[in-house]
Formats: structure tokens, sequence, C-alpha cells
């Protein structure tokens, strides 16, 4: 027995994306993926460049879980070598593989425990690249290669893979404060590197990873990441519009550059009830001590802005160095720095209080990119908005005549049955034109003088295919009404398996 149709409303095929305000713009955002699913969008990422401190505890392997704003002087937490432009960065690499000279990993597990498959797979990489060290020339040591990492998926080896796209690469610039620290953004899409696997829960790691090394100053900096972005699929979960957006621009508290506008249109929020959104950016050197950066919204039928903000990401410092999903920070990373000095990646739920940030029947909104103090640079946003539509759960069981559950069991020779259909409408939306199929076992035929149906279901049999075919009236299908049961008594003719 299989379902034949649900109706899906898919308010929002396309989001159209425009772009306004002041900040340096170098590749316009657009939508790199989208997709109405029953789902979810999530992530994993570290960061692969590090201080070094110069012994075994502080060295570029070991988590860097400073956020201190103090001027002690000391030199892993305070004075100028709290700020990122001075510390000597170095390559994180914990593979223990001598074939690579960068690697750091994360381990990707499903939020839900069941009915997963992930349907999309996209990889990012970002850094800021003039040279091989700092101090050096402008493109002194620096190779083309920049394009190309490796990949190791749960169980396996390293995978070479070429980027789909050079989001930016800020060294082929014509500015000279674009020069100096030369950032660079890449994407390949791997969906097919991880949909094969049997299990695709577990460690990844990311490796060579390319950045100038060493105390970039002037410049920002030197930072280096990875960001590995996942849109699974899970039936129990609602109906979302996941749209996710690459590009790359410069936000900084300087003239033109200090706001970035970007509307999207195209989606249709629920006409009632809560409006729920998840909301996704990826962002190169923002550091932890420097505020001022921040990430606005504003829905077109409300007019403002409202900052964005949680427990790990305050309102005047957006994009402060770490790595978070849901307002907390990961912990699935080797290593796992609470302060990843200049690689950012946030996932989280918008606070929509009794939807006053984006209401129902919204069709329109702005994400705001600003700073008034920190620079850095955007190249990945993600907007997850639910969708109006029907879900309808139908639900199978097999009874014996006194009404006994033996779904799965063995049955007799000439034993008379009933087949139980039960069916109801969870979703936010009516559905329309529901139609189930059940297809019987072979020597099992249909008793249609025993038939029982809701008001307004009919069927059609077609004994030779044992095929019934059930029309449900919109009525039974209705957002929010009471279950339905159809119940058939069927007769096996031999003994077998009820399926």
């Amino acid at each position: 027995m299989k379902q034949n149709f649900i109706k899906k409303i898919f308010l929002g095929s396309l989001f159209i994306l425009a772009f306004q305000g002041f900040s340096q713009e170098y590749n316009d955002f657009d939508v790199r993926y989208q997709n109405n699913i029953k789902g979810d969008l999530t992530f994993i990422s570290n960061n692969i460049l590090n201080r070094d401190g110069g012994t075994a505890t502080t060295g570029p392997n070991a988590a860097y879980d400073n956020i201190s704003t103090s001027n002690n002087n000391n030199t892993e937490t305070g004075g100028n070598n709290n700020y990122n432009d001075f510390k000597s960065m170095q390559y994180i690499d914990v593979d223990g593989d001598t074939s690579t000279f960068s690697s750091s990993t994360a381990t990707f597990s499903y939020p839900e425990p069941d009915c997963n498959l992930i349907r999309y797979a996209g990889l990012y990489w970002s850094a800021t690249y003039p040279s091989a060290r700092a101090g050096q020339n402008l493109g002194t040591g620096r190779q083309n290669d920049f394009n190309q990492v490796k990949l190791k998926v749960p169980g396996g080896s390293y995978i070479d893979v070429t980027a789909d796209e050079i989001l930016y690469d800020g060294f082929t610039s014509t500015e000279t404060a674009m020069l100096q620290n030369s950032p660079y953004a890449c994407y390949a899409d791997i969906t097919n590197l991880i949909t094969p696997l049997a299990n695709p829960e577990g460690n990844y790691t990311i490796a060579n990873v390319r950045s100038v090394t060493g105390p970039l100053s002037p410049g920002g900096g030197a930072a280096a990441g990875w960001t590995l972005v996942i849109v699974y699929e899970n039936p129990t979960l609602s109906g979302k519009l996941i749209t996710t957006f690459d590009g790359f621009a410069r936000v900084r508290d300087s003239g033109s550059d200090r706001r970035l506008d970007v509307d999207y249109t195209g989606f249709n929020t629920v006409p009632s009830g809560p409006v729920r959104a998840n909301i996704g950016a990826a962002a190169l050197e923002g550091d932890f001590r420097i505020s001022g950066d921040r990430m606005l919204i504003s829905a077109a039928s409300n007019g403002g802005f409202t900052t964005m903000s949680n427990a790990t990401n305050p309102a005047d410092n957006f994009f402060n160095s770490n790595i978070t999903l849901n307002g907390a920070l990961t912990t699935n990373r080797t290593p796992n720095s609470r302060n990843t000095l200049g690689y950012d990646t946030d996932i989280f739920r918008l606070n929509n209080p009794t939807n006053s940030v984006i209401p129902n029947a919204e069709t329109a909104a702005t994400f705001r990119f600003e700073s008034r103090g920190d620079q850095y640079y955007p190249f990945f946003n993600s907007f997850n908005v639910e969708i109006i539509e029907p879900n309808i759960v139908l639900e199978k069981r097999v009874e014996d005549i006194a009404g006994n559950d033996i779904t799965g069991q063995g049955v007799n020779l000439g034993q008379t049955l009933d087949y139980v259909l039960t069916f109801r409408n969870t979703g936010n939306d009516d559905g329309d034109s529901y139609i189930i199929r059940d297809v019987l076992p072979v020597n099992v035929f249909l008793d249609e003088t025993n038939l029982t149906l809701p008001a307004g279901v009919t069927y059609v049999y077609d004994e030779a295919a044992g095929l019934v075919v059930f029309s449900i009236p919109n009525s039974l299908v209705r957002m929010g009404r009471p279950a339905s049961t159809i119940r058939m008594r069927v007769m096996w003719l031999a003994t077998a398996l009820i399926s």
C-alpha cells in the first residue's frame, strides 16, 4: 500500500534577490540551492588557521578559548596580542598525514535520530592569502591551487575536491586595501560524494586549505576555515522552503562600505499561526574583540529593521569569531576553539515573538550586514521558512475478526481479516484531491459487501490487479480535522505473511 497523492502548495518557487546599500559587493549574492522539502538545513564547520603561542599547550592544534577583552599584555589573553592582526597564525594540521599541510575536522550527526536522507551538501572554504607568509612581498609563495582541497568522509580516505566556483579572489583586485589580505572564498557541490555513504554520520576532515601564515598587520590578521552545508529530508519535520545564497562582499566602518542590503522576495509565510524561520551566515575576518558588526532583518510589511542576536552572537558583535548552531557553540570539532580567530559560521532560529519580526502572509524581507567597527567578508547566507502545506499521515493495520492487531503475523488458509486504513491531515493547509492506492497481496481478495467507508469516500476495485483506489473528499483532509478510518474485509486463500 502506498500513498499516491498529497497536495502541496508551494508558494515561493523562486527567491528573487536585489541589492542596495553602500557596501562593496564583489560578487552579487545569488541563489545556490533551493528546495521545498520536509526537512531542514544544518552544517559542520571549523577554522583551519590558529594562533601559535610557542608551547605544547598553545600550538595551532590546541583549542583557543580566549574571549577576553582585557589589556593585561599577556601574550595569550591581552594587549595587542589579543587582536587577530598581531597573532602568529599557523596552519592547524590534526590528521597525522604527512601528505597534508593543513587539516581540521568536525563530526556530523543528524539532529533527528531516524528517517533522514541527505539531499544536498555544499562545501565552502575561505581564507586571507596575499602571500605564503605575512611580511613577504605580495604574491611571494602564493600557489594557484587555492581552489583545491582534500575531503575525508567518515570511514574513507582523502578525496580531491576542486571548486565549482571561486566566489572571489582578492589577489586579483586593484584596490590596495583588498590586496593587503587578498581574501578569497570557494564553493563546491559535494552532494554526490556524501549521498552514496551507507551512514553519512561521523568525522569529516578538510585538508590543504591555503592561507597566509604569521601576523598579518596591516591587513586585519590572517584567517581561514571551511563550512559544509547539509540539507536533509525527514518526513517527521515540517515543510520548509530551504534556500542558500552565496557571493562575496566587504563590510567595514569606512565610507561607502558600512552597509550591505540583500532583498529577498518570492516566499510566502503561513497565513496564520507562528512564523518560523532559520537564518544562516558565514563570513571571514570577523574579530571577537572588535565590536560594531551587526546583522539585521526587515520584513517588507513591517518597515523597520530588527537587529539579530542570540546567546553567542551579540547584537553589536554578531560576527565574532565563533561557530554556532541555534545560539550554542558547536563542540563537535577538532580543535574545538571557542574563538576561531576570524572565521564565522552561524545558523540560528529567528526570534520572532508574536510574529513581530516576520508576520503572517509575508512575501519579502531584507537582510542587512552592517559595521561601525569591525571589517568582515560575508560569503554565505541561508533563509529557511516554514511553508503552507498539508501533511496527511496514513497508517495501515491488519486486524482479525475479533479486532486484534496482527500486523506482520502469519495467517491461515482461508482466514478472513480486516485491513484498517487511518488518515489525518496534521499540516497547516487543507488537502485537495487526496487519493489512497492499496495493492493487495497475491491470493488476497476484497469482500466488497463488508467494506466500511467514511461518508463521501468512493473506491474502484480492480480484482485482476488486486488494486483498490480510494478517492477522499476534501472535507476529510481539512486542516485540524479528526482522523478518518477505512475498513476493508479481505480473505486469504493461502498461508502467507501479511504485508
